[in-house]
């Protein structure tokens, strides 16, 4: 027994040795770059007398912020080292945690345009912050460092640094992670945007370090204290020990928190370390392991391009881009949940369905590919379930603020000879502030980059539209000669075909421009939000379309309130009908899910311009005269019933006799075609056990063409 409490003594002044590493002063901050040296090293050193360990952080340097051009979005990106350690957790994270150090993955640019200082929105500094946050919880981590270099801020069609976007990404990072560390190497376009609307970066980070090696500096980092920072900073096998000395006698003096070390090699550094903890701690540094080498991890990229579509309430399809002919293992979760659910493992193909969801709730998907090791998980956009069967389809638009409220839909690349925008606006009031712009649609990322809809301009009336397009790095300009009024429904539509640029308000051509060149617009797009919050749209917006082609009059006169799928060059189509949540599904089939940013119920209004799925019509007098001949033709529908339903009901149409001998063409959210048949008068039923539980358009059409009908079904 006597022997027993012995040991159990020794114990636990062995843990509390180990734990004591969290408790020196100066804190040592420790810089490994994997892609060359083994992390353990880290845990190899200790002080000679009072047997602490040297280092309290250890930074994996680095992890990478990326730019997927598919969907305009950033992401994380781990290269074959980093990826080893991560995936190997327990062999190089988990080891040094025991011994009381905390393990943090810097964050660094890679050339792509991606940074920390350009986050267009904040639902796209969310959307990053929610991928470092299921890094962190996934791999056990403890937090994250942030270094803004080498992201070369405006390749790939992406912004400059803007004063908003690091402030909102590390608010956003510290909900996720309110207990976990949150660093800023003090260096690059980060260094002076600190602060934005009143908000800072040092309210939600604990520490930061001077970036200059060799040089004692203190960052500026509003509110941090000395006990948070590191004017310090050592490059070992670079700075020399008399200037490794003198900056330790610099931060003892100065009486800072923080001594920071990078590039902790494989060889033996006890000489240089000793340079510093001699006058630090008053004792020398001593090896206390053997250094560990390293080999270089395998290459195993992660899918990128992951997008949801098909949200159903129940169910959602899942969407990636394919790396290589690797299978891929899937997982999801509740976003109020810290259990993943596998959907599969060893999964080919690019797309995969769940099902089982609840309705009008927030989910989380992650992926990861298997090639003869696994990949880090990419995470893919949050994404709202979707009302389903509760929420009636065809009576919503959105209704945005004018300043915290608007969407987000990733890339979108229109460039080329030929688009058209278009959609139903109201006006809630028009900016009475320079430069008087309220941002409608479109892609805003420099005069070398652009093509979208607003009203107002600098010398324009602040209710007039404008359409704007990046042709030989010039934004080439059209206006309206019509003004709009306030709390009243336009249609609203602008195309460009290679000659001409075109404006139309309900259906009407209002103006147009002769133009000639190449369009050149490539990056984030936006639904009431161009370049900046202040230019934020300020009313209603629905029926909104983005086209790869120039629509006709006839198109846009006739289609105003629906169009029929699937339907040529249609790269983005979002109805709006959702009535909760802050997700809009995409119907064009392509999986552009547009993310609404300050999404409460209040933006969901049922102050809609179309009152049925196939009405042409709206509710000003201006275009009920534009398409009033179209009215009898609303006498002639074919009806669904019951929809939705589920896969063991039966589905009747009942058609007119003018659909008789017609056809009848279902296609699914893809645009693939799933069933075509000849159309019959009166009451019939349908089989349903060609299509499986989701969402699908069918498409009816009478037998001389001159009768059109497209319907909704949800089979549950």
């Amino acid at each position: 027994m006597k022997k027993a409490f012995i040991a159990l003594i020794l114990l636990i002044i062995h843990e509390q040795s180990e734990l004591y590493a969290q408790q020196l002063s100066p804190m040592g901050i420790c810089y490994v770059e994997v892609n060359n040296n083994n992390l353990l090293n880290a845990g190899a050193y200790k002080l000679q007398t009072s047997n602490n360990y040297l280092f309290n952080v250890v930074n994996i340097f680095a992890a990478n912020i990326n730019y997927d051009t598919s969907r305009g979005r950033a992401y994380l990106y781990s290269n074959n080292n980093v990826t080893k350690v991560l995936t190997n957790a327990d062999t190089y994270i988990k080891p040094l945690q025991q011994k009381g150090m905390k393990v943090v993955l810097t964050i660094l640019g890679n050339h792509q345009g991606a940074g920390i200082c350009n986050f267009p929105t904040r639902e796209a500094a969310k959307d990053f912050a929610l991928q470092l946050a299921n890094t962190v919880n996934t791999y056990g981590l403890d937090g994250i460092d942030f270094d803004d270099e080498y992201s070369e801020y405006g390749n790939n069609g992406t912004g400059q640094p803007n004063d908003s976007s690091f402030v909102m990404l590390v608010q956003e990072l510290r909900a996720l992670l309110p207990n976990k560390i949150i660093s800023f190497y003090y260096y690059g376009p980060a260094a002076s945007r600190l602060s934005w609307n009143g908000s800072r970066v040092g309210d939600n980070v604990n520490y930061s370090w001077n970036a200059n090696y060799g040089t004692f500096s203190a960052p500026n980092v509003p509110p941090l204290t000395k006990a948070q920072i590191s004017p310090a900073a050592v490059w070992l096998g670079n700075t020399s020990n008399s200037t490794t000395t003198s900056l330790a006698s610099q931060t003892k003096t100065g009486g800072y928190g923080l001594y920071l070390w990078y590039d902790l090699k494989g060889t033996n550094q006890v000489s240089q370390l000793s340079a510093g903890t001699q006058t630090l701690y008053g004792e020398q540094t001593v090896l206390s392991g053997t250094l560990q080498s390293w080999t270089a991890g395998t290459n195993c990229d992660a899918p990128i391009g992951l997008s949801t579509s098909n949200l159903t309430g129940t169910s959602a399809k899942l969407n990636w881009t394919a790396v290589g002919t690797n299978t891929y293992d899937i997982d999801y979760k509740a976003a109020s949940s810290t259990t993943w659910t596998s959907v599969a493992t060893a999964m080919t193909g690019t797309s995969a369905t769940i099902s089982g969801l609840t309705a009008n709730t927030e989910y989380d998907w992650r992926i990861r590919t298997n090639c003869s090791v696994k990949s880090t998980y990419m995470f893919a956009p949050r994404f709202n379930s979707g009302g389903g069967t509760t929420t009636p389809t065809g009576s919503y638009a959105i209704s945005l603020d004018g300043t915290s409220k608007s969407g987000s839909a990733g890339n979108i690349n229109v460039s080329g000879s030929a688009l058209s925008f278009e959609g139903w606006i109201k006006p809630s009031s028009f900016k009475s502030g320079f430069p008087y712009i309220s941002a409608i649609m479109g892609t805003e990322a420099g005069d070398a980059n652009s093509a979208f809809f607003r009203l107002g301009d600098a010398s324009l009336a602040n209710n007039k539209l404008q359409f704007v397009l990046s042709i030989n790095n010039v934004q080439q300009k059209l206006a309206s000669n019509t003004a709009l009024n306030a709390n009243t429904w336009y249609h609203v539509a602008a195309t460009y075909d290679g000659t001409t640029m075109k404006l139309y308000i309900n259906g009407a051509l209002d103006a147009s421009k002769a133009q000639t060149g190449s369009v050149s617009s490539n990056g984030a797009f936006n639904v009431g939000y161009l370049y900046e919050a202040s230019r934020n749209f300020n009313g209603k917006i629905d029926e909104v379309r983005v086209w790869k082609r120039a629509l006709s009059q006839t198109e846009i006169s006739q289609n105003m309130c629906n169009v029929s799928l699937p339907a040529t060059s249609l790269a983005a189509y979002w109805k709006f009908n959702e009535g909760s949540g802050s997700s809009v599904q995409d119907n064009s089939g392509n999986g552009l899910t547009l993310t609404l940013s300050g999404a409460d119920a209040s933006i969901w209004s049922t102050d809609i311009p179309c009152t049925t799925s196939t009405a042409r019509a709206s509710k000003n007098t201006v275009s009920q005269k534009v398409i009033g001949s179209e009215q009898t033709g609303l006498k002639k529908q074919l009806k669904l019933y019951p929809n939705p339903l589920s896969r063991s009901s039966q589905l009747t149409i009942s058609s007119p006799e003018e659909y008789n001998r017609g056809q009848l063409k279902v296609y699914n959210y893809n645009g693939s075609l799933m069933d075509t048949q000849t159309l019959k008068s009166g009451d019939h039923e349908y089989n349903l056990q060609k299509l499986p539980a989701g969402n699908y358009i069918l498409q009816f059409e009478s037998q001389n063409g001159s009768l059109k009908q497209t319907e909704k079904l949800i089979i549950k």
